[in-house]
C-alpha cells in the first residue's frame, strides 16, 4: 500500500542521491512531503518544538539546513526534533555548498535513531526542490488507491511503532493522512472521543455536521450524507470490548471516497480498538493518563476537561517501577498520601509495568528532588520498589510522553549501569540512554569510548572504585567509602591515582564526562 522510500530513490529526480543512514528503513511508507527552511535558528527551533499533539508517521522532510549550517549542535537537535514527531527521514540539499559535508555527529545521531537521510548529489548548484517535489507527490498520489491488503497494511503500520505509539488515534491519524480526510469517533451520544482533521489546521465545523445529522444516525437510517455539496459525510457503528457502541466518521471535502473504502476502514479501526482501545470510552484518570502517553491529544483534551485535571500545570513526573505488580495499589496509595502534602495536582496511575506519577502546583517552599529523596528514605515500601525516575520541568503533556518512552526504553539497562540506586533523574537516564546506543554501536567505537579507561583495566580495585564512585556514589566520596566498605581516605587515595593514571579529574563534573560515559559502557558491556 502506498509508495516507499525505496520506490521514491528510483525516481529520476534522486539518480545521484546517497543514503547515508537508515538505510534498513528504506521499506517504510511516504505519504506526504514538507519543506523545512528558515532564515531563523530560533525560531527555526521554535516551530518544532511547538509542533504538539502530532505524529508525523509517513512524512519526509526536504532541507539544506540553511539556517544552522554553521551549529553541528542545532544540526543535531533539529534530527532528534523530527525523530521524535515521528518523520520518516530527511532529504539534504546542497551538502558540499551550504555545508561542506555532514557531520559526524549529525551522522552518528541519525544511525543511533535508524533516522533517514538522503544526501542529493554533492556540490551540484542545478539541483531544485520543486523536481524532488513534484515527482515525489505525483508518486504518492499515484498510488492512493485502497486494495485488498489495505487493513493488513494498516494495521501492520501502526503495530510497527515504539509501543507507546500504538493507539487508536495514531490509527486514525494515518488514515486520515492516507485518505485526506476527517476523521471522528464518538460514542454513543454522538460526543467526539476522537478528531483528526485533515488538513491538520482545518476550521471545519465538523462537531455541528455530526450534530446536524443525529436525527438520521440515531433512528438507525443510511450510513451516509451529504450536507452540501462539496461536503461528504459516511458514517459507521463499530464496538469496543465491553459491547458498547461508538461511531466513526469520514468526513472529506469535495469529493467522495470509493466504494467499499468505508468498509475497510471501519474495519482498521474495529480492529484498533480490540487490540489498543480497551475501555476506549471510559472517563477516569487512568484513561487520561494512558491518553498523554499515547500521543491521543483529543482524548486527552475532553477527558481532562471532564476530570476538572489542568493537564498544562504538570510540571513533574515520576515514573516508579515496582517488582511485584500485586503491591500497586498500596504503592499508588502510599504515593498519594506523601505527595499530597507538597502537590495540589497528582495523577497517579498503573499503566502498563509500572506506576505514572504527574505533579504540579507545588508548595514552592519545597525543593522538589528532596521530595523524591525523602519519600525514598522514609516509605515503608522501599524493598516493592524498583526503581523512581525524577523528571522535572515537563513543559507540556509531549515531554511527559518522550520521557515515558525514554524510560521504557532504557529502564531494562538501569540496573546493569547503577547497582545500588533506586532514585534516577531524568538526566541520568539521558545519560544512560547515550551509552546504551553507545554501546551498540560497534566494537571499534565502543573501544574508543572505552580507551579513556584503559589504564586502569589491569586494576580491578581501581576500575570498582572509579564506577562506584561515578555511577552509585554520584561523585561523594563518603557515599562512595559505605559502598565499598572501606575507609574515606582509601577512596580519596584512590580516587587521586586514577585521576593521575587517566589523565581526567573526576571529581570535576566538567573533566568526567567522558570518563562517567565510559564506566556506563563498561558495565553494559561486561556485567
Amino acid at each position: 500500500m502506498g509508495v516507499t522510500v525505496k520506490d521514491l530513490l528510483q525516481l529520476p529526480s534522486f539518480r545521484g542521491a546517497q543514503v547515508v543512514t537508515g538505510t534498513s528503513r528504506l521499506h517504510q511508507t511516504v505519504s506526504s512531503l514538507s519543506v523545512l527552511e528558515v532564515a531563523d535558528v530560533n525560531f527555526f527551533s521554535q516551530i518544532i518544538q511547538t509542533v504538539q499533539e502530532e505524529w508525523y508517521a509517513e512524512e519526509l522532510v526536504i532541507s539544506s539546513f540553511y539556517s544552522i549550517k554553521d551549529s553541528v549542535e542545532q544540526q543535531c537537535k533539529t534530527v532528534q526534533y523530527l525523530h521524535d514527531l515521528g518523520e520518516v527521514g530527511l532529504i539534504l540539499y546542497y551538502v558540499g555548498i551550504v555545508m561542506p559535508d555532514i557531520a559526524d555527529e549529525v551522522l552518528e545521531l541519525a544511525e543511533s535513531l535508524d533516522f533517514i537521510i538522503i544526501c542529493m548529489p554533492r556540490n551540484d548548484y542545478s539541483l531544485r526542490y520543486n523536481e524532488v517535489i513534484y515527482e515525489v507527490m505525483e508518486a504518492i498520489v499515484s498510488n492512493q488507491n485502497v486494495n485488498e491488503h489495505f487493513v493488513n497494511e494498516s494495521l501492520e503500520k501502526v503495530s510497527l511503532l515504539p509501543e507507546h505509539l500504538r493507539s487508536v488515534e495514531i490509527t486514525l491519524k494515518l488514515l486520515s493522512d492516507r485518505m485526506k480526510a476527517n476523521i471522528i469517533l464518538t460514542n454513543s451520544n454522538l460526543d467526539i472521543i476522537n478528531r483528526v482533521m485533515w488538513p491538520r489546521n482545518s476550521s471545519l465545523p465538523v462537531a455541528d455536521l455530526i450534530r446536524s445529522m443525529a436525527p438520521s444516525i440515531l433512528n438507525g437510517r443510511t450510513g451516509e450524507g451529504e450536507l452540501d455539496s462539496s461536503c461528504f459525510v459516511e458514517y459507521k457503528r463499530v464496538q469496543q470490548k465491553n459491547g458498547e457502541s461508538l461511531y466513526l466518521f469520514i468526513i472529506k471535502e469535495n469529493s467522495k471516497l470509493p466504494p467499499k473504502t468505508m468498509d475497510q476502514i471501519s474495519e482498521v479501526v474495529q480492529v484498533s480498538i480490540n487490540l489498543w482501545g480497551d475501555k476506549h470510552n471510559e472517563v477516569s484518570e487512568y484513561a487520561l493518563v494512558k491518553a498523554i502517553v499515547n500521543d491521543e491529544s483529543e482524548k486527552m483534551r475532553r477527558l481532562a476537561s471532564l476530570l476538572y485535571i489542568d493537564v498544562s500545570a504538570i510540571q513533574m513526573m515520576w515514573l516508579v517501577y515496582i517488582q511485584d505488580l500485586s503491591e500497586e495499589r498500596r504503592i499508588r496509595e502510599d504515593l498519594k498520601a506523601y505527595l499530597s502534602q507538597y502537590y495540589k495536582t497528582a495523577v497517579i496511575q498503573t499503566i502498563d509495568h509500572g506506576i505514572v506519577v504527574l505533579l504540579g502546583n507545588c508548595s514552592y517552599k519545597y525543593n522538589e528532588f528532596e521530595i523524591a529523596a525523602e519519600y525514598i528514605e522514609t516509605t515503608s515500601l522501599i524493598a516493592e520498589i524498583s526503581s523512581i525516575v525524577y523528571s522535572p520541568r515537563m513543559r507540556n503533556t509531549q515531554d511527559v510522553r518522550r520521557m515515558y518512552q525514554l524510560v521504557n526504553e532504557a529502564s531494562k539497562e538501569v540496573h546493569r549501569i547503577y547497582h545500588h540506586r533506586k532514585l534516577y533523574t531524568a538526566a541520568e537516564v539521558r545519560s544512560m540512554k547515550r551509552a546504551i546506543d553507545l554501546s551498540k554501536q560497534g566494537e571499534e567505537i565502543t573501544e574508543e569510548c572505552l580507551s579513556v579507561l584503559e589504564p586502569l583495566l589491569d586494576d580491578p580495585d581501581a576500575l570498582t572504585t572509579l564506577m562506584t564512585f561515578l555511577l552509585d556514589a554520584k561523585g561523594n566520596m563518603d557515599d562512595c567509602s559505605k559502598l565499598l566498605f572501606v575507609h574515606k581516605n582509601t577512596v580519596k587515595y584512590r580516587i587521586k591515582k586514577i585521576c593521575e593514571l587517566i589523565g581526567y579529574d573526576v571529581t570535576i563534573n566538567s573533566e568526567s564526562y567522558d570518563v562517567y560515559t565510559a564506566c556506563m559502557v563498561y558495565r553494559l558491556i561486561h556485567n
